[in-house]
Formats: structure tokens, sequence, C-alpha cells
């Protein structure tokens, strides 16, 4: 009897800890989702920024940022009217957002952006 109620004891103990475990990768996950939108707001920002410096930017090589990496792309589309390719990378996620920016009035604002699939 007693080792009837010792094998349900650790039945019930490892399906607990499975069920842990899924969890912790379920969280995992999300921070990780939440770390690569975070880094490629940073990089169409960064982007923002420096076309408020320099009508002539052209973008920026992939460099090291808050624990990975960033990217950037600008092309003009006419007088103070940008296209923004920003790319994020963080651990095994990689995020691609393009923005459309105008730069006029004294400083540059985001017109739309949409997420690229994939």
């Amino acid at each position: 009897m007693a080792l009837l109620v010792l094998f349900l004891l650790s039945m019930v103990l490892a399906l607990l800890a499975e069920s842990l475990l899924i969890r912790m990768r379920m969280a995992r996950d999300e921070a990780e989702t939440v770390a690569v939108d975070s880094l490629s707001d940073s990089a169409l920002e960064e982007a923002m920024a420096e076309l408020a410096l320099d009508p002539n930017y052209t973008g920026a090589p992939k460099h090291d940022f808050g624990g990975g990496t960033l990217q950037t792309k600008v092309q003009s589309l006419g007088p103070g009217l940008y296209d923004v390719t920003a790319t994020a990378t963080y651990g095994y996620r990689h995020r691609v957002v393009e923005a459309q920016v105008f730069r006029g009035g004294g400083g540059v604002t985001l017109r739309h952006w949409r997420r690229v699939p994939g």
C-alpha cells in the first residue's frame, strides 16, 4: 500500500514539474517577443533621430544594442518623405518594421508603420 501511495505521489509531482516547465517556456518566449518588439521600435526611433539631424541619412549597419542587434535602411521618397526599414534581432527572434516618416517643421513625424510578416 505504501508503495502505491509513493508511486501516485511521484506521478503527481512529475506532472506538476512538466506543467511548470511548460509555463516557464511560455514566459521566456513572451519575454523574448517583447524584447525584440522593443528593439525594433528602438531601431526606428534611432533612424528618426538621425534623420532629424541629417536629411541625407541612409541608415545604420548592423550593431549591438540592448542585448540584441539593430540595423536600419533609409530611402528618400521626395522632399522630406522617407521610407525606413528597421531590423532587430534578439536571440533567435527577428523582427522587421517598415515605416514612412516625414521630416519638416523642425522635427520628424511618423506617418505610418507596419510589421513585416515572417
